[in-house]
């Protein structure tokens, strides 16, 4: 079982709130439709973030990882016993590498992880960048061509 102090996922913006939510409690990157979903749902509206941890720890996903949320001065929610994690693929494939990275989550300090984030938010942001300067590139020839 796994515990995390719900004070300290309440925090940041709208954006990094549901990143966190799904890094910290359920120990992968947010799919796409998760994260509009959620992130409707909390966008401008602070009362909401601690209803959606309850409801993420909650879920069958956070059930199956044996994830609590502790609220300081409260009692603490009693979870399904966590599913034993999947022995790990070898790391020359995708999945494996990804599969090995979960796992790792499991164990990664919350500081840590934070910083994991943030090293991962700048690279994905200098990959769209660099696609975007490639698309515009591409965009221009063909408007060459064409014109």
């Amino acid at each position: 079982m796994r515990e995390v102090n719900g004070n300290d996922l309440l925090g940041g913006s709208d954006h990094e709130f549901v990143v966190n939510l799904y890094t910290l409690i359920l120990n992968r990157w947010p799919d796409e439709d998760g994260y509009r979903h959620h992130l409707l749902r909390v966008e401008n509206r602070p009362e909401m973030r601690r209803q959606l941890i309850d409801e993420i720890v909650g879920s069958p996903e956070g059930q199956n990882l044996g994830m609590t949320v502790v609220w300081p001065g409260e009692a603490a929610a009693a979870a399904a016993p966590p599913v034993p994690p999947p022995a790990p693929a070898a790391p020359t494939d995708l999945a494996g590498a990804l599969a090995q990275l979960r796992s790792g989550l499991a164990t990664m300090e919350a500081a840590a992880l934070a910083e994991a984030q943030r090293l991962l938010n700048e690279t994905l942001a200098a990959i769209a960048a660099h696609q975007v300067t490639q698309l515009e590139a591409r965009i221009a020839r063909l408007e060459q061509r064409g014109g």
